[in-house]
């Protein structure tokens, strides 16, 4: 592999003063060689000549600004995505950042192991016709085993963690969609890890009853105008790398096959008809 030196901004000033220097020198012996009076001006005199030479430096002085000005706006622009690593790096180590992330995949699990809770969460995603907490044991009994903090509480109090946590849901998908319009996630991605690969088979369980949702109520088509979570997936997936899953069936295909949401979640049956294009 070959070396190749960075040119900086000062070798390039002194390459811009080199050259206007050479070709100034050039100029005359040039001239001497051209058919008579084909110059009069500017090399009749010798203060035509400097006014020349001082002419072209003052060109090279502003070239030379334009060459500090691009290496300074350079400098800035990777300044900010240093800052923009640091600041991230900091919430993910963050003692609340990691309360919400705990609290918001609780949610994502509970609804990947069951399918009305999850109908539910993504209802919730949308201003109108959303759905009754779905009450039933089975519902009650997934939440209280992924939390202990339920496992003790009463009506009122399971309520309120309930949605404390749906909230931090919220939370997380505001993080991943300003994740995902920053010009700087390509660079932010590749020192901090936010764990996306466990995050995104969760979260596109959920975009995709979001969107079955939306499809299938005018009301929130015409009220509704969030952005979707499977946009954001869509973004993200641009910065990590991973191909866009499309289309109902080709999604419902990828969750019922994952090994994460299969395997180590224990993936609710009901979901998996949704594959073959049946509900």
């Amino acid at each position: 592999m070959k070396f190749r030196p960075k040119l900086t901004p000062i070798s390039a000033a002194l390459l811009v003063i080199l050259l206007i220097v050479a070709i100034w020198g050039a100029a005359y012996p040039i001239a001497t060689r051209l058919p008579q009076n084909t110059f009069q001006e500017p090399l009749n005199s010798s203060y035509n000549v400097l006014n020349v030479l001082f002419t072209a430096l003052a060109f090279g002085g502003v070239i030379i600004t334009l060459i500090f000005q691009a290496h300074e706006a350079k400098s800035a622009r990777n300044e900010a995505v240093e800052r923009s690593i640091l600041e991230m790096f900091q919430i993910l180590t963050s003692a609340e950042f990691q309360a919400t992330k705990d609290s918001a995949f609780r949610v994502l699990v509970a609804a990947i192991k069951n399918r009305e809770y999850g109908e539910y969460v993504a209802s919730k995603l949308f201003a109108v016709d959303q759905l009754p907490y779905p009450g039933n044991e089975k519902v009650t009994g997934t939440l209280r085993e992924l939390d202990k903090a339920k496992q003790t509480s009463d009506a009122l109090e399971f309520e309120r963690i309930e949605r404390h946590d749906r909230l931090k849901l919220d939370d997380m998908m505001n993080f991943f969609s300003m994740l995902a319009q920053r010009e700087s996630s390509k660079s932010i991605v590749n020192h901090v890890d936010f764990a996306y690969d466990w995050w995104r088979p969760a979260l596109m369980l959920v975009a995709q009853l979001q969107k079955e949702r939306r499809d299938t109520h005018p009301k929130i088509q015409v009220l509704c105008k969030n952005r979707l979570l499977q946009d954001i997936i869509w973004s993200l997936d641009r910065v990590y790398g991973h191909e866009p899953v499309t289309g109902d069936k080709a999604v419902w295909a990828y969750l019922s096959a994952h090994p994460l949401l299969k395997e180590r979640f224990g993936l609710d049956q009901r979901y998996c008809p949704a594959a073959n294009g049946t509900t």
